[in-house]
């Protein structure tokens, strides 16, 4: 024990002797350069993560068509508002009843109509669009872990500005005091600092007050009369930056401990102590690598007898190839497991593709109409679906839905929705009531939290006279014979389960003979390609004017062939599924259609 003591104190002597000076100065030099690259690396990280957050909030202002003359109401009428401030409950109800009386998203409101509206209802609007940006920046605050985060209007002389939205988390309660989130219409007095900031904040650059604690970020966002429209961003920089810091020492110390261990290795493990051990170690990999054979490397390296590192390499070597073979039994048991869930899921996905109706001649005896349907999930089991079935002798039913989510939860979902929605169909109604009643029966359960969105159209077959409700779905596409297919756009429902107990709208329609209704779910408009460009309903109509073929089947596969073209090599994201239906009426229709010509 003595003489293996005197081996290890010795190789650890030599290396302190020959590369001590050396490497404490470059520790030293090194250590003072890292932290100023960390402080460095922290600023610059504040610096894009503001300027991402100032482009977000620009996003959010932009998405309604009159944020400017909101912004200037605000300002105007800050002390007298009444808005909601980090909840949305009572928003949503006035929200409802706004849209519904206006037939108006909040987004879509312009400039010109808000003057042509009571100022009872221009007042509800501005405290509803300011819900719903406290709300977003609520969120925003939350997922970068910012300490504020605020847009005040700033007065022409820089030295003061009036608090429009300041955005609360769980850890803040909002109040005038500092460190609490300010209420809309507080006047701030700028130190001199900000002032030295905010003086060129128009510049488009990022605008930055710091101290040892907290980084503060100005962006301008626009102006609202003479008054500068200004994002405040405020970083906690201390747990980062110590962070950053620790890290940069650690590598440090590892880079140096690195140093002095390879150098130690080159001037002393030679011959017996180094080449020796390692040609033994080297014998025992190329072993293992012929033979897989575990239990013989490791009576090789039981011959390696040096008291140093190399030892303790041979030893975690054998060790390692135990685990090695430890972890090749794993990954077959994990292999099997996955052959197994891949079976499974091949199953559910027969499963599935089996529920939906694939005999599009189920209905030859029926020569009134023709149709054709497809879906091709995102993943193994989707939650796209179609129906089509007869309640009576002179009714057919059309439907195509989209349940939100994806995969196996979605896929459960969906085949609840479809069982829901043709059995209440063959019990009679119109669409309006079976999408009403299946609404209901859902929601009572719906603990998922899951919604779906539906197309329903009865026809009847022998008139070509039907009524469609839409509850939340794309919107349809209409050929009429000798005609080019267009979109039919009209006022949607709700989704399938997205509240108990509201009322879904439906409408009547005709069709004539050699009149055609495509219907589709999201995955197409929606299909993206490399670019991040989107196929587009313009795309779509464009595909469908192209073919000639009469066919509905042919119709659907030149249309997927199209969307797979534009797609390219970029990954599916959602389900793509399609129908088309076409009415060819009854041999009255016809030649009542020839003698009209």
């Amino acid at each position: 024990m003595k003489k293996d003591g005197m081996v290890k104190g010795g190789l650890l002597l030599q290396i302190a002797f020959v590369f001590i000076v050396g490497t404490a100065l470059t520790t030293l030099l090194s250590y003072f350069s890292l932290m100023e690259i960390a402080d460095s690396n922290v600023s610059r990280e504040n610096t894009r993560m503001s300027r991402v957050i100032a482009g977000e909030l620009r996003s959010m202002f932009e998405d309604y068509a009159a944020y400017e003359w909101v912004v200037g109401y605000l300002i105007e009428h800050c002390e007298d508002l009444e808005p909601e401030y980090d909840t949305d409950t009572e928003t949503a109800v006035r929200e409802v009843d706004f849209c519904k009386r206006y037939d108006l998203r909040l987004k879509e409101v312009t400039e010109e109509q808000l003057e042509q509206m009571p100022e009872e209802d221009r007042r509800a609007f501005a405290e509803m669009v300011f819900n719903h940006w406290l709300l977003r920046m609520n969120d925003m605050k939350k997922a970068y872990d910012l300490v504020f985060l605020y847009f005040v209007a700033m007065e022409p002389d820089y030295k003061t500005s009036v608090t429009i939205i300041s955005a609360k988390d769980e850890g803040q309660v909002r109040g005038y005091e500092d460190g609490k989130a300010f209420p809309m219409g507080l006047r701030l007095n700028h130190t001199d600092a900000q002032y030295a900031a905010l003086i060129n904040v128009e510049d488009g650059n990022d605008h930055r007050v710091s101290s040892d604690m907290f980084a503060d970020y100005y962006n301008y966002l626009f102006n609202s009369g003479d008054k500068l429209i200004v994002s405040g961003i405020t970083f906690d920089i201390r747990d980062i930056t110590s962070e950053v810091r620790a890290r940069s020492l650690g590598s440090l110390v590892l880079f140096s401990c690195l140093q002095i261990a390879l150098s130690a290795f080159a001037l002393l493990l030679i011959n017996k102590y180094v080449l020796s051990p390692l040609d033994t170690v080297k014998g025992a990999v190329t072993e293992y690598a012929a033979s897989k054979d575990g239990t013989v490397v490791r009576k090789i390296l039981d011959n390696i007898t040096v008291r140093n590192e190399i030892r303790l390499l041979s030893n975690e070597f054998s060790g390692m190839i135990g685990e090695l073979e430890d972890h090749i039994e794993q990954i077959k048991t994990i292999s099997e497991e996955r052959e197994r869930i891949g079976a499974e899921l091949d199953i559910a996905t027969e499963i599935q593709a089996n529920m939906l109706p694939g005999n599009f001649n189920v209905y030859s005896d029926h020569p009134e109409f023709a149709l054709h349907a497809s879906m091709d999930p995102a993943k193994e089991v989707g939650g796209d679906f179609y129906d089509f079935f007869m309640p009576d002798e002179d009714h057919i039913a059309l439907v195509i839905a989209d349940v939100s989510g994806k995969g196996i939860p979605a896929a459960l979902f969906m085949v609840i929705a479809k069982t829901l929605i043709k059995n209440r169909t063959l019990m009679g109604g119109t669409p309006s009531q079976i999408l009403s009643d299946v609404n209901d029966q859902i929601c009572e359960t719906n603990a998922s939290g899951f919604f779906v969105t539906v197309w329903l159209a009865i026809v009847d077959i022998h008139t070509g006279k039907g009524m469609a409700s839409n509850a939340g779905h794309e919107h349809p596409v209409l050929k009429r014979a000798g005609g080019q297919y267009e979109l039919i756009k009209y006022r949607h429902s709700l989704a399938v389960a997205a509240m108990e107990g509201v009322p879904f709208e439906e409408h009547s329609f005709e069709l004539h003979p050699g009149d055609r209704i495509f219907v589709y779910t999201d995955g197409v408009p929606e299909a993206t390609n490399m670019s991040e460009e989107l196929y587009g309903t313009d795309r779509m109509l464009e595909a469908l004017n192209r073919v000639t073929s009469p066919e509905p089947e042919k119709l659907l596969s030149e249309l997927t062939k199209d969307i797979s073209n534009f797609v390219g090599e970029a990954e599916q994201f959602d389900d793509t599924t399609m129908l088309i239906f076409e009415y060819r009426g009854t041999d009255t229709e016809k030649e009542i259609d020839k003698s009209g010509e």
